[in-house]
């Protein structure tokens, strides 16, 4: 893990934090010391899909954690201002919160959470409070783009708000949301 390319600096939230802190969220800055377990956790995410590959566990768990290197250091180079943040839920973590700022669109690059914690609430919470930062901010719009296989997901994304914004590589559903200016 020593080798993957830090985090940037983390910078102060965007936006007040009462809406996650109400539900003992938060979301302390990703180092590098949580960098296994953010691989973990990603590694957790994908393993079902390599269930009748015919590899044995460790060579899974290689080609996963290969994988997620290859996001981090893709992550990490692309949004070089980027949020990265985990999530916590009473002090544990239970998921990572990944966002851009830096420009009249917002991005949410990536939002996972610990099977055991999805449905409870947390995605809803945590995509509420970046959509209320953005429009604070006075962001023109939210995007972020979703698998094509995770229908939770869009249907989540469709409930707050989120309109189809076209095909991003045949694989991802690209969605933006736009605050309402009054």
């Amino acid at each position: 893990m020593s080798r993957l390319p830090p985090f940037p600096p983390a910078r102060p939230l965007p936006a007040q934090l009462e809406p996650l802190t109400s539900k003992c969220l938060a979301l302390p800055p990703a180092g590098t010391g949580e960098l296994p377990w953010l691989s973990d956790l990603y590694a957790a995410s994908r393993l079902a899909e390599l269930f009748f590959a015919p590899w044995p566990p460790a060579q899974k768990r290689a080609f996963l954690d290969a994988q997620f290197a290859l996001q981090h250091a893709h992550f990490v180079k692309t949004h070089r201002k980027g949020d990265f943040r985990l999530v916590t839920l009473g002090g544990r973590p239970v998921g990572r919160l990944y966002f851009n700022r830096t420009g009249p669109e917002w991005v949410l690059i990536d939002i996972l959470l610990a099977a055991e914690t999805q449905g409870g609430g947390i995605g809803t919470a945590l995509v509420q409070w970046l959509q209320q930062a953005a429009a604070e901010a006075g962001a023109d719009r939210l995007r972020l783009s979703v698998a094509h296989e995770n229908p939770r997901a869009q249907a989540l994304y469709r409930r707050l708000g989120f309109e189809d914004a076209g095909d991003v590589a045949g694989t991802h559903l690209s969605m933006l949301w736009r605050p309402i200016r009054r």
